[in-house]
């Protein structure tokens, strides 16, 4: 029997066969490669075993190919409602017979939402079914209040595959106290390596509360109001080397009212913006355990990209102005040891217009990850982040919220942030249905304004507790997180989901 499930060999045994055939010799025709006779699904409680089967790459009649059994089994993972995938080849006389076994997670639930700091929660309750009807559709009720917005209600819907085509529809309705969120999704996405192309519609309306803040003080308060729409068109050449040229056409506007004394806000504006891209990437894969989970094996992307973008807006388009916009963001994946990964990212966008750059946006990121024994691991991540020549008055904000526990989530501001975060992550219990951790940390950081205020660095050590649930949808981490801020001599308890970083 061949075997394609150990999660650090991604050939094995499993394609013996077909390497002793190519080495009998250096020409071949189709007829003397193995092919797949038969498919057989195992492991399904709930889902439709043709919702397995329409994400295969492969199908019965087909020469066995190790780069799409790999694939396959990667593209399972990706399902909320999926764990572990593994797939078995056995050489039969009629051909090879194809086993897949995949772990279906506890999909439906009606949980509580909390996150925060004591004096400043937000809460509610969600019930959601990420694999509505058994079909891979998903499915989610939310109702709650926000801490600084108040109440607020959402549904979403998903069909990831629209009457078993590769097209997707997604809508939103959500609403509260302050404004709405609405989409309406229509696309085609990349769902296999070999896609050619992708290409979606996209409909939005959203309002919202804005609010700018001084030494964690409210300063001053707008309401924003944005319609529009979006449209793209994706095209993928090559192989080891995805190379993925785009177009673009956003059309949004929107509307700006003053909800403050003082009788500030941006000026409305309509943006009419045609725009071409270009993604360049390598798309590689590494399997191994507790880098941003718990326990189950995650699928991690150790391929280098880069990204281009280039548009602009006119007067005589319908637009409120006339500028050229600019966007890259390069994003290197490291592996400096077995047990070790890293990730960079640099981006950064401006305007152009009446010859000279303004809202530039600017950042760079570097997080690492490091296995410590059989289930512990070490984190740290550094962040620079910067505004310059605004299009609104917009600010960086620095606090629990924001990288800096310990701290008020908008204790300080600024048009620069810097971030170092630390943490130890030891396993304390591993079960079936759960996992317990702990967490020892450190975080820096400060925010300030050149030549107005200065950086002052400030820190806060601290102690969590991780539970982690590995049969449940998306493999959800339950935190829990209490620093003492060394500036502000007091302790915060805050609580939310997923690592911190």
């Amino acid at each position: 029997m061949l075997y394609y499930s150990h999660p650090y060999f991604a050939l094995g045994r499993s394609f013996l066969l077909a390497i002793l055939l190519l080495s009998a010799g250096r020409a071949h025709t189709a007829d003397d490669l193995p092919r797949i006779h038969h498919i057989v699904i195992h492991g399904l409680q709930r889902t439709d075993e043709q919702v397995i089967r329409r994400e295969l790459l492969f199908a019965e009649g087909d020469v066995l190919d190790s780069t799409l059994v790999a694939e396959t089994a990667r593209n399972l993972r990706r399902l909320l409602f999926i764990g572990e995938v593994h797939i078995r080849l056995l050489n039969r006389p009629e051909g090879v017979e194809v086993t897949v076994s995949v772990e279906d997670l506890y999909s439906r639930a009606l949980s509580p939402l909390i996150s925060g700091q004591i004096d400043e929660l937000s809460f509610g309750a969600i019930a959601l079914d990420y694999n509505f009807r058994g079909r891979g559709q998903r499915l989610r009720l939310g109702l709650g209040n926000q801490a600084i917005s108040g109440p607020w209600a959402e549904l979403l819907f998903a069909e990831p595959r629209l009457n078993g085509s590769r097209r997707a529809l997604a809508a939103q309705l959500a609403a509260g106290a302050e404004g709405h969120d609405h989409a309406l999704t229509f696309s085609r996405p990349f769902a296999a390596l070999a896609d050619r192309r992708a290409y979606g519609l996209s409909l939005f309306s959203q309002q919202a509360v804005r609010r700018l803040y001084s030494e964690g003080q409210l300063k001053t308060r707008y309401q924003d109001a944005l319609d529009g729409s979006r449209i793209w068109l994706v095209r993928s050449y090559g192989e080891q080397t995805k190379v993925r040229p785009s177009v673009q056409l956003q059309v949004s506007r929107r509307r700006f009212t003053a909800s403050t004394s003082d009788g500030y806000a941006p000026s409305d504006r309509t943006r009419i913006v045609p725009s071409v891209g270009l993604l360049v990437w390598r798309p590689r894969y590494k399997r191994t355990r507790y880098i941003r989970n718990l326990g189950p094996l995650e699928d991690l992307q150790t391929g280098n990209w880069l990204s281009l973008r280039w548009g602009f807006v006119h007067r005589s388009l319908g637009s409120d102005r006339t500028f050229s916009l600019y966007q890259a963001q390069l994003a290197p994946r490291f592996e400096p040891t077995k047990r070790s990964y890293a990730e960079l990212t640099l981006f950064t966008s401006a305007y152009r217009g009446e010859g000279k750059f303004y809202n530039l946006l600017a950042s760079a990121s570097a997080t690492a990850y490091f296995r410590l024994g059989a289930a512990h691991s070490l984190a740290l991540r550094a962040a620079w982040e910067a505004l310059h020549r605004s299009e609104d008055a917009d600010q960086l904000l620095l606090g629990l919220a924001r990288g800096l526990r310990g701290y008020a989530p908008r204790r300080y501001d600024g048009t620069r942030r810097a971030l170092f975060n630390l943490e130890a992550r030891p396993t304390l219990v591993r079960r079936a249905w759960y996992t317990l951790a702990s967490a020892a940390f450190v975080d820096c950081g400060a925010a300030w304004t050149p030549d107005s205020k200065m950086a002052n660095w400030v820190c806060s050590p601290g102690l969590g507790i991780r539970l982690g649930w590995p049969k449940v949808y998306n493999t959800p981490v339950l935190r829990g997180d209490i620093a003492y801020g060394l500036e502000e001599g007091s302790s915060e308890l805050s609580v939310g989901l997923g690592q911190y970083f």
